[in-house]
């Protein structure tokens, strides 16, 4: 009982110090422990903290998820590629996606948003298909992978530059862009060569 009453003391400490007018913490059954795995599911699910609509997340949460796993996979490049050409693209992905990784945080918290701690089940596939090869074989699969994600997050990013009402989302994806046909153009520069 005493750590029923102590867990709901800092959620409603964590509710005081976070309220900005509007309650975004509610006790209800303070005894049910929440499992790995329903922890996982919550972080990659849309999670609405700060009165923005799930449907405004969506974008922040895809682009979350997919920086991660772009930095995984450059680092594994990196390591495993046989082609020098991979291994520096590996590294300038690690490196991009990393620094725009963090900016989004910065925007998330800024503006309440939740966004996951890791990334979902397909994007862990996805990595798990490529970290089972090596070499040449990982170079093409790693390659034809980066062209066709780049093409739709593009496409997503386009339509969050344009259509996202958060001003700070935005701004971030019209900046990104850039970047991302950079990335593109870069991969399938690769791919013309293997």
């Amino acid at each position: 009982m005493k750590g029923i009453t102590m867990l709901t003391t800092g959620v409603l400490m964590l509710t005081a110090c976070n309220d900005n007018g509007k309650s975004t913490a509610t006790v209800s059954d303070s005894s049910t422990q929440v499992k790995a795995e329903d922890s996982a599911k919550m972080s990659s699910e849309k999670i609405n903290t700060g009165g923005v609509t799930g449907s405004q997340n969506e974008f922040v949460t895809k682009a979350a998820i997919g920086g991660m796993m772009e930095v995984e996979l450059g680092k594994y490049a990196q390591a495993n590629a046989a082609s020098k050409d991979v291994k520096e693209y590996g590294k300038m992905l690690e490196s991009d996606h990393s620094e725009a990784n963090e900016q989004l945080k910065s925007i998330a918290a800024a503006n309440n948003i939740a966004i996951p701690a890791s990334m979902d089940e397909e994007h862990t596939m996805h990595v798990k298909e490529m970290t089972a090869k090596k070499g040449a074989d990982f170079d093409k699969a790693y390659i034809n992978m980066m062209v066709e994600d780049h093409v739709k997050d593009i496409e997503e990013f386009k339509k969050a530059a344009a259509e996202n009402s958060d001003p700070a989302v935005k701004k971030f994806a019209a900046a990104k862009l850039p970047i991302l046909q950079q990335h593109l153009a870069r991969a399938k520069d690769i791919k013309r060569k293997m």
